[in-house]
């Protein structure tokens, strides 16, 4: 999968330390929205998810970031 530019830079923290991995959930109010995927044997919280539109970049994380991915990924 091609993952924009701007989604990389926007997540550079977390791929300097987990390397480059994202999956793309599909369309949220008519932009892309990618989520970055930690490695297995990492525990982690809430999940970064990056809206994105043209040039510009929106992360979200939180409850926020569960609610578009439970509207995006079916089980």
């Amino acid at each position: 999968m091609n993952i924009p530019k701007q989604i990389k830079t926007a997540a550079k923290s977390l791929t300097d330390i987990y390397g480059d991995s994202f999956d793309y959930l599909g369309k949220y109010r008519g932009k892309d929205a990618y989520m970055f995927r930690f490695p297995d044997d990492v525990d982690t919280g809430f999940p970064f998810v990056f809206i994105h539109n043209d040039n510009d970049v929106t992360e979200v994380t939180g409850f926020d970031a569960l609610k578009i991915v439970r509207l995006l990924v079916k089980d």
